[in-house]
């Protein structure tokens, strides 16, 4: 091409630039000139061939030693479809791995090759780099045993020969399906020794070494003459006690006996010893079953035994498990055993002196943490006195999610009954006024602070459902009756309305604890704070008795709780309150005066000790009769259910957040219940009965149909039947061993001979072990016995 120069010419005193114009043809020739050298300096692009593939057929396959199969070989993407065979890499192969013909014809080596597989590979003639290949597995024959000498064996020691063909050097006699030390002779003949362990029919095959070369069985008979014998067959022992076996031995000369309980030689701690002479000594704590086996292994054959079963009995079970039941959320094998050890006095006060539990950060609580600690204390708390009496007194005093929304506004009531359940009533009465949470479920907080009058929410309830109730009553708890025969009012709408003064100008605190005139608004750490000026300082009078006027407000508040305090209805209305939550829902009138005269004092001159009045609850003659009446005990609610059950069964029931909504549909949401007076009435009497019965107000048929279902599925998850229930299934193939095992576990072995003989009835329609526990444990766990704490 040529050059394009540029000439400058002036135009109107301005320098002016023009290139030069190629002429047409010359800029045509270079374009075409141009255009050879670019196809020249680019190669061709074409779209590409496609792949060459090739496929064998079998792609695995097991040949004997010198035996052969056919290959195919299918060739895709190539005119020419021809194919080289190797074996190994090998062309054609070789003695070594095996050889392979042009047609694709495979023979296998006379010696099975180091790690018994080969390679055959079809490689296309088309393309070396396009093959398909195959894994050939060369075996030794399979051998055939004609017979086995001898074919009948004494248990014990034995040498046998073994008669056939096809054997190979290495070749293993197997007895049932276990190697034996072998002998090889020769391809027809091998030796072989080993120990019968099981009388019956015992298997004999050949092996010859690597794979899938073993034969068909052939069958020796095993038998003995030994027989074993174990005395007494049965017996009862308690806990603690002794018993002396006899084993008697016939049929051989040796009557040696290895002595066991349970299949381990001399047992253990957990089931109970027994010495070389047969002397067995039964275990402290009751093992699952609350039963054992003694056996007599024969010394001669090491096979042979006898067994003897020998029934545990815990005497103290029924009188520890209803005092746990009654003290903690459910006895476990441990704490039963704890308990039988220290006494009941002193396993009190371990309690009593045991920590608190923990309780989620105000700062950080949510509505699930203070589930999950509410449900996980009472579970796998240490301090279960303590759990079991929060849990009594969150039914009396009462405050819920459905108004306490958030988890800081319900976590600082569970402390407070937490610190005041073994304190002293007063107290408790003092800090569940001025609690914050208290002050926004019951309305107390800004009480009088802004316009209008006091507020007679909290008023009301503290005499009503926390301390007085509404009708004046004897020291046993009966009604005090007037000259009608009417039961007498404990206060009136005048004396709510002259509390609610004397209760006004409080308000919720601050971060730097302060508030202006206008009062605080929802914060729940800390007691509320009272508000300058905005409490009521005239003079008020309620339940007969008066609070003069211009006190302060603490003042006021003191005198006011005093008074409550102080009224006579409060021992007994209490001492019902948790009796019924604790032991009985129809306890005497004698038990209740009891219980009432140690709130008014404890002994040493102390009105409304949480202790004192618990240790008499608890201690009671009528608590600790362990024959009561048919119409004494306590329903338990659904979570007091679910805990004694996955306390008495080991069961890993935890986070309940996760399932608390299930209860809800039992009437029983946890720290949820539908208004101040609880999820039941403690007044609530068993539809057609003169009894009380609080609980059955939120048992209905439905909530029976959702108990059992969650139970059941807390028993078979993970499927098919939860690991912590493997004792029971290990007992289940004997009717009356798990019987008696459930028995134990759930009712201290006290079932009825009705249930005994429902579920006994059941359980033949079972399909194994697994669905017979289930069942065993399902009919128990939903039968009245177990639903209600006698």
């Amino acid at each position: 091409m040529r050059k394009t120069l540029l000439n400058t010419h002036t135009r109107a005193g301005r320098p002016c630039h023009r290139r030069n114009i190629v002429p047409a043809r010359t800029l045509r020739i270079s374009l075409v000139g141009l255009l050879v050298w670019i196809m020249a300096a680019v190669p061709v692009f074409s779209l590409p061939l496609p792949a060459v593939t090739v496929t064998v057929s079998p792609t695995s396959v097991s040949v004997p030693v010198s035996g052969d199969r056919q290959f195919t070989a299918q060739v895709n993407g190539a005119a020419n479809t021809a194919v080289t065979w190797t074996v190994n890499d090998i062309p054609g192969g070789n003695v070594t791995v095996g050889t392979i013909d042009s047609t694709g014809k495979f023979t296998g080596s006379a010696v099975p090759p180091t790690g018994w597989t080969v390679t055959v590979k079809a490689v296309s003639v088309a393309d070396p780099n396009a093959f398909g290949a195959s894994v050939v597995t060369i075996r030794n024959q399979i051998p055939w045993v004609t017979s086995v000498v001898p074919n009948a064996l004494p248990l014990g020691p034995f040498s046998i020969t073994v008669n056939g063909s096809r054997f190979v050097s290495g070749a293993q006699v197997l007895w049932n399906g276990t190697p034996l030390s072998t002998n090889f002779v020769n391809a027809g003949m091998l030796t072989a020794t080993g120990n019968a362990g099981q009388k019956g029919n015992a298997s004999v095959t050949v092996a010859n070494p690597g794979p899938a070369a073993v034969s068909t069985p052939l069958y020796v008979n095993v038998s003995s003459n030994v027989v074993v014998v174990v005395t007494p067959a049965s017996a009862n022992l308690l806990a603690g006690a002794s018993q002396q076996y006899q084993a008697t031995v016939s049929g051989t000369a040796n009557l040696a006996v290895i002595w066991m309980v349970n299949g381990k030689p001399g047992g253990d701690g957990g089931v109970g010893t027994i010495t070389g002479q047969g002397l067995y000594t039964a275990p402290g704590v009751m093992p699952v079953g609350n039963s054992v086996t003694i056996s007599a292994l024969s010394a001669a054959d090491g096979v042979t035994q006898g067994t003897a079963t020998a029934y545990l009995q815990d005497p103290l079970a029924i009188t520890y498990g209803r005092f746990l039941e009654q003290t903690t959320f459910g006895p476990t094998a441990q704490l039963m055993a704890h308990a039988q050890q220290v006494g009941m006095q002193v396993f009190l006060d371990e309690q009593f002196a045991t920590p608190e539990s923990t309780w989620p950060s105000l700062v950080t609580a949510t509505r699930s943490d203070a589930v999950d600690a509410f449900y996980g204390n009472a579970k796998n708390g240490q301090d279960q006195l303590r759990q079991r009496t929060i849990f009594a007194l969150s039914e009396v005093i009462v405050i819920a999610m459905n108004k306490n929304t958030n988890g800081n506004e319900i976590v600082p009531w569970l402390q407070l009954l937490s610190r005041n359940s073994f304190g002293n009533y007063r107290t408790l009465l003092k800090e569940l006024t001025l609690d914050a949470s208290m002050g926004k479920y019951l309305d107390l907080a800004n009480s009088g602070v802004g316009s209008g009058a006091a507020n007679e929410n909290y008023p009301r309830e503290v005499m009503q459902l926390f301390s007085i109730g509404l009708y004046q009553l004897n020291p046993d708890g009966s009604r005090q009756l007037d000259a009608t025969n009417q039961p007498i009012p404990t206060y009136s709408q005048t004396d709510v309305q002259q509390l609610a003064k004397a209760l006004t100008g409080w308000t919720y605190s601050s971060p730097n604890g302060t508030t202006g005139l206008g009062g605080n608004w929802n914060y729940f750490p800390g007691p509320m704070i009272p508000v300058p000026g905005k409490h009521n300082t005239s003079s008020k009078t309620f339940l007969g008795q008066a609070l003069p006027a211009n006190q302060t407000i603490q003042q006021d508040l003191n005198g006011a709780i005093d008074i409550i305090f102080n009224h006579p209805n409060v021992a007994p209305f209490i001492a019902t309150r948790l009796i019924r939550a604790l032991v009985t829902s129809n306890p005497s009138p004698a038990y209740i005066a009891r219980v009432a005269a140690i709130f008014n004092d404890n002994g040493q001159g102390v009105r409304g000790d949480m202790q004192a009045v618990i240790r008499a609850i608890i201690m009671d003659q009528d608590a600790r009769n362990d024959t009561p009446p048919a119409d004494f005990g306590r329903l338990r609610t659904p979570m007091q259910h679910t805990i004694a059950l996955a306390r008495a069964l080991n069961l890993n029931v935890n986070g309940a957040s996760g399932f608390a909504y299930l209860f809800y549909n039992m009437n029983e949401g946890m720290l949820d219940a539908p208004s101040v007076f609880g999820h039941y009435s403690p007044l609530f009497r068993i539809p057609k009965s003169s009894l009380y019965g609080p609980e059955f107000q939120i048992y209905s048929a439905s909530d029976a149909i959702n108990r059992a279902n969650f139970f059941y599925s807390l028993l078979y998850n993970p499927w098919p039947i939860n690991p912590a229930l493997q004792p029971f299934v290990n007992l289940a193939g004997n009717s009356t061993g798990l019987i008696n095992a459930v028995d134990n576990a759930l009712l201290y072995g006290r079932m009825s001979p009705a249930t005994r003989n429902a579920i006994a009835a059941a359980l033949p329609a079972q399909s194994d072990n697994n669905t017979r526990a289930l069942a065993a444990l399902y009919l128990t766990i939903t039968s009245g016995e177990y639903l209600v704490q006698h």
